[in-house]
């Protein structure tokens, strides 16, 4: 059983929003869908930063970020950006395996 901790604002909003909906696993897998959705967008902008900074290092991410990983390459500001940006990368592609069934 679901178990959400709520303020009581929002519990009503919510309650009421749900209510609208005769079929309660449509509503909720729509509202999935759509978190997967925005996911995936967020992960093709954040693809695209990334192959910038390929471009612009002539080296993969994933190489970069082995070497960063190991201390092995600088830590300049963009490296450290980039880095920063393909962790973000990671924790939404974590989020998007579990979300996606």
């Amino acid at each position: 059983m679901l178990q959400l901790h709520l303020s009581d604002a929002t519990e009503k909003k919510m309650q009421e929003i749900i209510s609208l909906h005769a079929d309660k696993d449509y509503f909720f897998n729509k509202v999935i869908d759509y978190q997967i959705n925005q996911l995936k967008t967020g992960m093709f902008n954040i693809e695209k930063d990334l192959k910038e900074f390929e471009l612009k290092y002539s080296m993969t991410t994933n190489l970069f970020y082995e070497k960063f990983e190991k201390g092995e390459i600088g830590d300049e500001h963009y490296y450290l950006i980039w880095a920063g940006i393909y962790d973000m990368y990671l924790k939404d592609k974590q989020k998007l395996n579990d979300l996606e069934w």
